[in-house]
């Protein structure tokens, strides 16, 4: 029994040694390895199907839609909920869902800021890889629709470790993809918008004088035309939804390039703004 003892004892002696050393040995510069957090995640130059009760709700389109050898850009925001600075690795993957098709980005390195106000938010660090839509052959039938495969943005400490990961479901089309066209990313000039909205967002346009996003919410749907909203606000009255008043607003053409093209069931096509370009949207008039 004594022997059993001193053997644990060496060994806790020796795991304890062996870890002061690997502490002793780490620069004081050098960042520590850790999981970051994604915070989110959002596709690029996609289309993507909503729905009239996605609209009222301004609900992300949840399967984008892709042509098979077109490029899609993913875009993760990472973040970390550790004291200290810490180093970790990210990149991306594409899959068909029976996994007969899956390719990866190179890892690239992040080094994410020192998070030390827990009643702050973390500063994040955008992560952006490229890849191509493969042609993926089956479909299945998911909770939010059909899909072909899913298109992720994954994070370890360290390569080889992918322990987190954010997907987006899509679907391979064919033909014309759904939605309005969207201008390139070296496109100039000014698009504009119309986006109907509710008595409570009204207020807080006039407050505000700009569009903003609630909390717990992805972006905001804007329409092409003046006339989809118009029918959007009709359409809300008579389902009982309140009263909506139209909007119209502009955005630069660059800025629109990165939205996501959506077809809205029953008032065609429409566009997609997440938070960071509901920003950059300006108001321009109210029609009451």
């Amino acid at each position: 029994m004594k022997w059993k003892l001193g053997s644990v004892v060496a060994a806790l002696v020796a795991l304890v040694a062996g870890s002061a050393f690997a502490v002793h040995n780490l620069s004081a510069d050098e960042p520590v390895a850790a999981l970051p957090l994604i915070y989110s995640s959002y596709p690029e130059g996609v289309h993507g199907q909503g729905s009239v009760e996605g609209v009222r709700r301004d609900r992300a389109p949840k399967v984008i839609a892709a042509q098979a050898g077109g490029r899609v850009t993913l875009t993760g925001l990472l973040g970390s909920r550790r004291l200290e600075e810490t180093v970790s690795v990210a990149r991306f993957r594409i899959e068909c869902w029976v996994q007969s098709h899956v390719s990866f980005t190179a890892y690239q390195r992040v080094t994410l800021p020192a998070y030390l106000d827990p009643t702050v938010p973390p500063e994040t660090v955008p992560v952006t890889g490229t890849m191509d839509v493969p042609p993926c052959q089956r479909v299945a039938n998911g909770v939010h629709g059909r899909y072909s495969g899913k298109i992720c943005i994954v994070v370890g400490a360290r390569e080889g470790d992918d322990l987190g990961a954010s997907c987006r479901e899509f679907l391979v089309v064919k033909g014309a993809l759904l939605g309005p066209v969207l201008p390139g990313l070296e496109a100039a000039g000014v698009v504009p918008l119309w986006r109907a909205i509710t008595e409570a967002e009204l207020k807080s346009v006039e407050e505000r004088g700009a569009y903003t996003v609630i909390q717990g919410l992805e972006g905001k749907y804007f329409f092409p035309t003046r006339e989809q909203a118009e029918n959007f606000a009709k359409l809300a009255q008579e389902r009982g939804w309140g009263t909506y008043v139209v909007t119209q607003a502009e955005i630069d053409a660059r800025h629109l390039a990165k939205a996501e093209a959506v077809a809205a069931a029953g008032e065609g096509p429409a566009y997609f703004l997440r938070n960071g370009l509901v920003r950059l949207v300006r108001l321009v008039r109210i029609f009451k």
